[in-house]
This record gives C-alpha cells, sequence and structure tokens, in this order.
C-alpha cells in the first residue's frame, strides 16, 4: 500500500459527492427532523458517518479474507475483480456526466439483500440520540451503491485484510465533506454543485482513473516503458 493508493481511495470517495447526495439525500436530511441546535445536529451527522464507515471498513476486512482465502487462485481472481471493479467505476463516471444509467443496474443488483437489512434502518428513524444515530449510519452503510462496490472490489483485490481497513477508511473519509454537508446545507450545496458543474469534474476524473485502473492498460503502459 502507498500513499498514492490512500489519496486514491480518498479522492474517489470526494468524487462521489454527486452520487451520495442523490443515494443518502433522504437519510441524512432526515437525521435533523428531531436536532433543535446546530451542535447537535452535527453531532447527530458524525456519529451517522462513523457508523456508515464502520460498516464499509467491516465490509473490506470480509471481502479481502474471503479474497486472500484462496491463494491458489489469488493472482487471476484479482486480476479478474480489478476489472470489474474498473468497470463499475467508468459506469460511475457516465453517470455523473448524464451519458448512461447502468451503474444503476448494477445497483439494484445487491437489492436482494437490502430488502431484508432496511426495516432495521427504518426502526431507528427518527434519530433521538447518538446511539441511534451511530446504528442508522451502520445500517444505511449496506446500501446498494456503485460507489462502494467498486471501492470494496479495488480496495480488497489488492491489499491485505490491514490495508484493505486503512484505504477504505480513508475511501469512507472523502465521502465526508459530501455527506456532513448534505446534512447541514442540503439545498445550498446541491444547487451550487450544479451551478458549478462539479459532477462535470467528478464525472472526468472517475472516467480517468477508470481507464488507468483497468489491468489490460496498466500492462500495455509497463510494456511500453519497460521496452
Amino acid at each position: 500500500m502507498s500513499q498514492f493508493d490512500l489519496l486514491t481511495a480518498f479522492l474517489i470517495g470526494l468524487a462521489g459527492a454527486g452520487h451520495c447526495f442523490g443515494m443518502c439525500g433522504g437519510i441524512i436530511s432526515a437525521l435533523s427532523f428531531n436536532t433543535s441546535s446546530n451542535k447537535g445536529l452535527l453531532t447527530t451527522q458524525l456519529n451517522y458517518n462513523l457508523g456508515r464507515i464502520t460498516s464499509y471498513t467491516i465490509l473490506a476486512l470480509i471481502f479481502s479474507f474471503f479474497f486472500q482465502s484462496f491463494t491458489d487462485y489469488y493472482e487471476s481472481a484479482s486480476y479478474a475483480l480489478r476489472t470489474i471493479a474498473a468497470t463499475i467505476l467508468f459506469l460511475m463516471g457516465l453517470y455523473l456526466l448524464k451519458q448512461s444509467q447502468l451503474i444503476l443496474k448494477v445497483e439494484k443488483l445487491g437489492s436482494f439483500g437490502w430488502q431484508y437489512i432496511s426495516p432495521f434502518a427504518k426502526k431507528l428513524l427518527p434519530i433521538r440520540t447518538r446511539k441511534q444515530a451511530f446504528l442508522a449510519g451502520f445500517v444505511w452503510g449496506w446500501l446498494p451503491c456503485g460507489l462502494v462496490y467498486s471501492s470494496l472490489i479495488w480496495i480488497s483485490a489488492r491489499s491485505t485484510p490491514l490495508e484493505a481497513i486503512i484505504l477504505m477508511l480513508a475511501f469512507g473519509l472523502g465521502t465526508m465533506p459530501a455527506m456532513l454537508a448534505t446534512g447541514i446545507f442540503s439545498k445550498s450545496l446541491k444547487d451550487s454543485w450544479k451551478q458549478y458543474h462539479l459532477n462535470t469534474v467528478s464525472g472526468i476524473f472517475m472516467l480517468i482513473y477508470a481507464v488507468w485502473t483497468f489491468p489490460f492498460f496498466q500492462n500495455l503502459i509497463q510494456d511500453v516503458f519497460t521496452r
């Protein structure tokens, strides 16, 4: 694991802000219903996001252990997994650029499990305590999301379990600014995001990085520079 990997994981989370607005905007806004003060709102939002990021790191740990338990097949499987992750990230970039909605179909693949989890999430609303906020974030962290899927596969396919936790934590921290700002400045932030066409910037970044992470292109570039 390099500092570049950490920065990349963080930037992917940061660049996915536009998608986060649509996926989690409703639940984030709901957290403020029973909060009368700015301090209480910030505390609730922080606990929710802490729970959400905790679920991401647990998923990364599970996936990393699972992939590396099959050591005989790990190298070949890693190539396929990194290709899948790059493809999902590419679709996410197209979605942010409003060129394709295929990523929404990918996210529907996770809806089978979510239908059993979502009732627990709904029971935690309305949020009245820090514990409820943390638990709500932890449960909602399992919401089907192409951005999480891509990062989870990319990270788990190239990292030890400990590295996977650290990289997924970096990804989660990258999503924090958008999630916190959505909860506190929901409408004005969305308007500014559209005004300055930040989805376009994020989409271009994701497309470029997706192409760069395709194993085929990485091998091609390495062949060119090693000749």
